[in-house]
């Protein structure tokens, strides 16, 4: 069991039985007409180090593959996770609130939902535009893992 504590304001658990986790990660392209411009893919990791990867378009690899990352890969996940406060995180990002009060929104982006299933918990964050910076960092680290797999 690997001990974590996500949030104080909405505690997962303590312990995190691998076996019980799923992170997902679903890029969707650009809708602005740009072919093969932002990646499309899906990505999937377990517990237990097992990668499912569906790659669409804007990625070298299109198609199903499927490998393996580390334990340690794994749990520096979570601590990017957890770190990251996702279970603290909106549920949606679609525009850009600045120090003014002023919104921003653009009207193309590439979209991607980041999903973490630990047992029955389940939390998922969809971001088209605006998302803090934590989160950013975080589905850069899950960028790299795809990226890994395109070498």
């Amino acid at each position: 069991m690997t001990q974590f504590n996500f949030s104080q304001e909405n505690p997962l658990v303590n312990e995190v039985n691998l076996a019980d986790l799923k992170i997902t990660i679903k890029r969707e392209g650009s809708n602005d007409g740009c072919l093969n411009c932002s990646p499309a893919y899906v990505m999937s990791i377990n517990g237990n180090g097992i990668v499912n990867y569906e790659g669409f378009s804007g990625v070298k690899l299109t198609g199903k593959y499927s490998f393996s990352i580390s334990t340690e890969q794994i749990e520096d996940l979570l601590t990017d996770f957890k770190n990251a406060e996702f279970f603290s995180l909106n549920n949606s990002y679609t525009k850009k609130q600045l120090p003014n009060n002023v919104s921003l929104r653009v009207d193309h982006a590439n979209a991607t939902t980041i999903t973490l299933i630990v047992g029955e918990k389940t939390k998922s964050v969809y971001n088209f535009f605006g998302a803090p910076d934590k989160f950013n960092a975080l589905q850069e680290k899950l960028d790299e893992i795809s990226k890994k797999l395109q070498q």
